[in-house]
């Protein structure tokens, strides 16, 4: 029986996670200062349900070459406002990336609290099937117990409603490499119209040398119901 989550070429999606970490690794530090600088926190778990459907059809991508790709910066939401949301064009980086913060030479320290939101194309969540969003991310943000700081949400919003699908808090961020995550949308929204968010605040006005967040590519994938 084929595999209703086959790509058309017959080749797992599974598979790309790690393509797409190799392909994408950060190299900007050398290998004796990223020793000294970075502390690589644990893989991530994933939810299993999410991760069983990462083989499934891409409906939409997004990479962010040469552009927003249709994403809106909103630099003036949340508590701290004075966001450094833009577009990398850093070859080095990533060939393409949405980045918060002043890019490889700089910080994402504005003197103060800071903080910024992206915001996807709507997009219409099919009405059937298993859904999930996966992207890639780098994170170089500081080290504090608790993650309470530096927070970096995926969130959606429908209407007026909005629900945190994905967090990451101040662990010291991915040991300089774009890390792969898949999450599923829940289901209550499929057959509707959302937007995606990708949210940064600071919390707090300290220790904000890092380089930030890159967003490096983001895709929206469907996996047909059983029949």
């Amino acid at each position: 029986m084929s595999n209703p989550c086959q790509t058309s070429s017959g080749t797992p999606r599974e598979a790309r996670p790690a393509m797409l970490m190799e392909r994408r690794a950060f190299l900007a530090r050398s290998a004796a200062a990223g020793a000294a600088a970075w502390a690589v926190p644990e893989v991530l778990s994933m939810d299993p349900v999410a991760a069983a459907v990462g083989s499934c059809p891409g409906l939409a991508v997004y990479e962010f070459v040469g552009g927003l790709d249709g994403w809106t910066i909103f630099n003036s939401w949340g508590p701290g406002a004075a966001g450094l949301w833009g577009q990398n064009s850093e070859i080095d980086r990533d060939g393409g990336s949405l980045h918060y913060g002043r890019g490889s030479a700089g910080n994402y320290d504005t003197g103060g609290r800071n903080s910024g939101r992206i915001r996807s194309p709507n997009y219409s969540v099919p009405s059937e099937g298993v859904n999930s969003v996966t992207f890639t991310v780098m994170r170089d943000v500081e080290l504090r117990a608790g993650g309470e700081h530096d927070l970096l949400q995926l969130t959606t919003q429908q209407g007026s409603k909005s629900e945190v699908l994905w967090s990451a808090g101040s662990d010291g961020g991915t040991g300089g490499q774009f890390e792969f995550h898949i999450v599923t949308i829940p289901a209550h929204l499929n057959g509707n119209n959302v937007r995606f968010h990708f949210e940064f605040d600071t919390v707090d006005g300290l220790n904000n040398d890092g380089e930030g967040i890159y967003i490096g590519r983001f895709e929206i994938t469907g996996c047909p119901a059983d029949p």
